[in-house]
């Protein structure tokens, strides 16, 4: 394990992550085999332990986007904004094993705990687990905002969606997706109750990035047509973000002392 900067590295001979403690937030996963990283990462992110980190898989917890549920927290929780703790990092020829845990400060009157944990063997493995501390119903939404690494957007297909009605938060209208998703402009819906496996085919990079994922009721794709801040110029075109998660009116309710678990599996394959 190489630490710097609050940014752990863990490798072994099937695959090599980094991990920011600042957010949680797993920034890279390669395997051997792949000669690009899974996740992107913009190239313009400061790293200050103060702005959220754009790119990887960033902690939306417990407050998706700007929702009303809890509007007293900053826009997509406040765990991306958070120093999580590392409580394992584990590396052998067979797998890799971090576990980072995130308790909300007093500032934030919420009496939960986050769990981040992530397996890497042949495949990633990546669950959020939320405790409900207190002794009254907790209420939350939550996302695993994944930004995965792509040749073009342009050059994806997403395939899994068909059929799912969606949200289109840009209209504010229900849609229903028809055949592959292709995103040739802004994209970002909601897509609901959508709990089947999906599958980014990328013709560019000759691969497919398979998501197999439970405890989750829908699932955001995003893509925003332009740059943002954290990238260099047209970065925006090098990444789709495909996000398990449960927001909107698929919050999820915990009762006192209860656990919730999140998690997706992630593998490629090449493109036949």
């Amino acid at each position: 394990m190489a630490k710097e900067n609050g940014i752990i590295t863990l490798r072994n001979g099937k695959a090599e992550c980094r991990i920011a403690l600042f957010g949680g937030n797993l920034l890279s996963y390669r395997p051997v085999s792949e000669e690009q990283d899974i996740f992107w990462l913009g190239d313009l992110n400061k790293f200050d332990n103060i702005q959220a980190i754009r790119g990887g898989i960033p902690v939306c917890w417990p407050r998706f986007a700007e929702e009303k549920l809890n509007e007293r927290l900053p826009r997509h929780g406040f765990a991306r904004l958070s120093m999580w703790e590392l409580k394992k990092a584990e590396v052998n020829d067979s797998h890799i094993e971090a576990e980072l845990t995130l308790t909300a400060e007093a500032k934030y009157c919420l009496n939960a705990e986050a769990k981040v944990c992530i397996k890497i063997s042949d495949k990633l493995e990546y669950s959020l687990e939320t405790t409900n501390l207190s002794n009254e119903e907790f209420i939350f939404s939550e996302a695993l905002h994944a930004y995965f690494n792509v040749s073009a957007v342009d050059k994806v297909k997403i395939h899994g969606l068909d059929k799912h009605q969606y949200h289109n938060s840009l209209d504010g209208k229900i849609y229903t997706q028809a055949g592959d998703l292709q995103i040739t402009d802004v994209f970002d819906s909601i897509f609901l109750q959508q709990t089947q496996p999906i599958e980014i085919i990328d013709l560019g990079f000759k691969r497919v990035i398979l998501l197999e994922k439970q405890g989750s009721n829908t699932t955001v794709v995003w893509n925003p047509n332009k740059d943002l801040a954290e990238m260099s110029p047209n970065q925006y075109k090098n990444f789709v973000c495909v996000e398990p998660s449960n927001v909107g009116e698929y919050c999820v309710k915990l009762a006192p002392q209860e656990k919730h678990k999140i998690s997706v599996v992630i593998k490629t394959q090449k493109l036949k």
